[in-house]
């Protein structure tokens, strides 16, 4: 596969009797059937996570011996979702139950809906190295592109998984409600990994088909990262026994009147970003200015709409370091984790200075 760089014919594409690690099928109508209930808002994202875990799941017991019951466990799935808490779990398979997406008991694990029983659609053969990807993955446009190229360029037929096929941005950001933007972000991160190959072809092609991309069959994620300590039960109490009876702050300032608090605040500092930064489009504005020039952004309209969605995002989801997670995001332009909620809040932020002023436009 190392040596196909041209996308011409049929000589290009890649066949294997299975990928690396085996695969498992998911029927192409089911992705849509689940995203649809994402895309209402009936199911969270991290629903979705544990619908394709359950894929995985259900693999590890496609050799089970005859005669022996299979047993699933909360535990299981919680390991390739992760998380704080087994809690999290039980609550998303409750939702996706509720909607007829999974039937979930200690002995039987179904992941077809049931809207899609009579018509499921073509089977794609998802590696399962994918899937135990996708099941930690936190963006939504970043699951998108990976679920809308599965279905454009990896099939199996005759007992064979080919690899190759053609697949516009575009399609993927109108049939899963992302932006074209975070698909394009998402599918150059997945080539980084090399997960996807793109190739080349001419101009006519790629006007009509979209680019040639070929996922790769012998793909293997990174070491997995330590799970993350349950939360789910109170710390313990720390134990004090000399505590200080040291007052430093005696007379504490004055606090400032509202009128002046944006002349007299300190000025916003791209190397020392508070939450309250991210909150005012003001000083949201003059961060992206201080990013400007310091060749992280470009001075247009999608990135100064990414880095005001990065701090909604950030203040969303952020938990312990909210400043740290928007500084990362704008450093590493890393914007496939930014959802429709994201960019409607920042756009939202957006509204709101150019109504304050009309020298918005003059961020240089």
């Amino acid at each position: 596969m190392a040596t196909i760089e041209y996308a011409r014919g049929q000589d290009w594409y890649v066949e294997a009797a299975k990928p690396h690690g085996g695969f498992c099928f998911i029927h192409e109508n089911s992705i849509h059937a689940v995203w649809g209930y994402l895309r209402s808002g009936e199911i969270a994202l991290r629903d979705l996570r544990v619908w394709l875990a359950c894929h995985e799941v259900n693999a590890r017991r496609c050799t089970l011996e005859e005669g022996r019951k299979p047993r699933f466990t909360i535990e299981e799935i919680h390991g390739l979702v992760g998380g704080v808490g087994g809690q999290h779990i039980r609550h998303s398979l409750r939702a996706l139950q509720r909607h007829g997406l999974v039937r979930f008991c200690e002995d039987e694990l179904i992941t077809m809906p049931y809207e899609v029983n009579d018509d499921p659609g073509r089977p794609v053969p998802v590696p399962r190295t994918v899937i135990r990807m996708l099941s930690k993955s936190s963006g939504r446009a970043y699951i998108a592109t990976v679920l809308g190229h599965l279905i454009r360029c990896l099939y199996y037929k005759n007992g064979i998984c080919r690899s190759g096929g053609w697949c516009k941005a575009s399609w993927v950001a109108e049939v899963f409600d992302v932006a074209v933007r975070a698909v394009k972000d998402a599918r150059t991160r997945l080539v980084e990994l090399g997960v996807f190959r793109l190739l080349r072809a001419d101009q006519l092609r790629l006007n009509r088909f979209g680019r040639p991309l070929v996922i790769c069959l012998r793909w293997m994620s990174e070491s997995a990262h330590r799970p993350a300590q349950s939360t789910t039960k109170s710390a313990p109490l720390r134990d004090h026994k000399k505590l200080s009876t040291r007052v430093d702050h005696q007379k504490p300032a004055h606090a400032t009147d509202a009128a002046g608090a944006r002349t007299r605040a300190k000025e916003p500092n791209l190397n020392e970003v508070t939450v309250e930064d991210l909150k005012d489009p003001w000083r949201l504005a003059a961060l992206f200015k201080q990013a400007r020039l310091r060749g992280l952004v470009k001075k247009t309209e999608a990135d100064i709409l990414a880095v005001f969605a990065a701090a909604a995002h950030a203040v969303r989801v952020g938990r312990r370091n909210v400043p740290g997670l928007f500084c990362w995001m704008v450093r590493t332009r890393n914007w496939g984790c930014l959802s429709c909620v994201d960019e409607d809040r920042g756009r939202h932020l957006r509204m709101r200075l150019t109504a304050e002023s009309e020298h918005f436009t003059k961020i240089h």
